[in-house]
């Protein structure tokens, strides 16, 4: 088993810098040719402050694409704590539409890498899972508030929401165009209002 490495529940301001750079620079030449070295330039250090923080650059990769995975989980819950399950769901699907094209790009990038090395695509699955951990919590209070249908799937909710997450990044690389806001939203709304329970109906009163 591949165990998880690098700082992911240390933060500074070093740290912080060279984690930007990395996305930079992942970004701009691809995994492949980013190489340590351009990316310590960037952040303005030397290969050392990289090396005391990660065992290398596919550490580095791991770390920078927490940096955009917990950056989708604070745009799930965007809508404001005391936001409904559905407001926080609708707030997602608007998002959608506003995505951070270098973290995109950042996360195509990891996705052609893990399709290539199974070590890796061991570790970037570890990380979607735990993103997968934050929208399920969400999902499953919103079955014991009563807001989403608890017949429906949890896992299967997740995993539309991933699809269609994942599928914008693919879009984005080839830059195709979305649709206007209004009609996304509309069809956003649809989907979720379609998740609601069912509402209960009432006996009919009695005549006579």
């Amino acid at each position: 088993m591949v165990q998880l490495t690098g700082l992911r529940t240390r933060s500074d301001e070093l740290t912080d810098r060279l984690l930007q750079s990395a996305i930079e620079i992942f970004t701009e030449r691809g995994i492949e040719k980013a190489g340590v070295a351009a990316i310590a330039r960037r952040a303005g250090v030397t290969t050392g402050a990289i090396y005391s923080r990660w065992q290398g650059k596919q550490d580095l990769l791991l770390d920078a694409l927490d940096v955009v995975l917990v950056q989708q989980v604070a745009d799930l819950l965007a809508a404001g704590p005391d936001a409904s399950a559905v407001d926080v769901l609708e707030s997602l699907g608007a998002h959608l539409l506003e995505r951070d094209p270098a973290s995109d790009a950042l996360l195509l990038e990891a996705m052609v890498t893990a399709r290539r090395d199974p070590d890796f695509r061991e570790l970037f699955n570890a990380r979607v899972h735990d993103e997968e951990g934050h929208l399920a919590n969400l999902i499953d209070n919103g079955k014991e508030a009563g807001i989403v249908d608890p017949a429906l799937s949890t896992t299967a909710i997740v995993t539309l929401c991933q699809a269609i997450s994942f599928g914008f990044v693919v879009l984005g690389a080839i830059e195709k165009s979305t649709v206007p806001a209004d009609e996304w939203n509309t069809v956003v709304h649809r989907l979720i209002s379609a998740a609601l329970p069912s509402p209960v109906l009432k006996p009919a009163a009695a005549c006579g």
